[in-house]
């Protein structure tokens, strides 16, 4: 097997811990001693009731937060301790994120949201419109790029998010709920096209979901119960 994209070794965190005095009350952990290896190419989710830790997991992934134990690598090089700039930089070329309230930029149209990203890293105006037209007619939207957001539907708005978040062809998609806000229907399209994104384009994406919806076509689900790792089916 090839080595892991993204290893957690012994990876806990705890919120409200530091700088505690005695007699106060302990922190809260929210993942404790998690140890688990993501390869590149899976379509994998992390399974859970709500407060299981799906959501910080994914946040640590994405370097959105830092783990108080342990240690996280990508690609083989720590992450976990690199300073701000630098996991900014990281954080922006190496992940794409999709979120369950679609966080689109309400005054810019469609393909101006999915350009956004590579503005970030100062890709010539040609080639970032391009590029986001193209990632448009993967999520099949190719027509909708002069709409703004509150022109197009919920499941509208989702693909979008999507094509934002591979525009700038990073190693990770991860996406916190993203069915979350939709109907089954729509949620049920919306997995499929991501899910044909992973097998022709080879687009790795971690979800976090307890959504019947996203777990059945998950080729790897992970179960969180308390911040620990109960199970996993592949």
């Amino acid at each position: 097997m090839t080595e892991p994209l993204i290893q957690l070794k012994h990876v806990s965190k705890v919120y409200g811990a530091a700088g505690r005095g005695r007699g106060e009350a302990p922190g809260v952990t929210a993942l404790e001693k998690l140890t688990i290896d993501f390869h590149a190419g899976e379509f994998t989710a992390i399974a859970g009731p709500s407060g299981s830790g799906k959501s910080t997991l994914l946040n640590l992934i994405g370097t959105i937060d830092a783990p108080t134990h342990g240690e996280i690598r990508f690609q083989d090089r720590r992450v976990s301790g690199l300073g701000e700039d630098e996991l900014a930089d990281f954080r922006l070329r190496q992940f794409g994120f999709v979120f369950q309230a679609y966080n689109l930029i309400p005054v810019l149209t469609a393909v101006e949201n999915v350009e956004y990203p590579l503005v970030l890293q100062g890709v010539p105006r040609a080639e970032r419109r391009a590029r986001s037209l193209e990632a448009l007619k993967w999520v099949g939207l190719e027509r909708e790029g002069d709409r703004r957001p509150d022109l197009l539907s919920g499941g509208q708005q989702q693909r979008v998010a999507v094509a934002r978040a591979i525009v700038h062809r990073p190693a990770v998609v991860l996406a916190d709920e993203p069915t979350a806000n939709l109907d089954s229907k729509t949620a049920a399209a919306l997995l499929d096209m991501m899910l044909d994104l992973n097998k022709k384009h080879g687009i790795t994406f971690l979800f976090s979901s307890h959504d019947p919806v996203v777990l059945s076509r998950a080729r790897r689900v992970l179960h969180l119960r308390d911040g620990k790792l109960q199970d996993e089916a592949v």
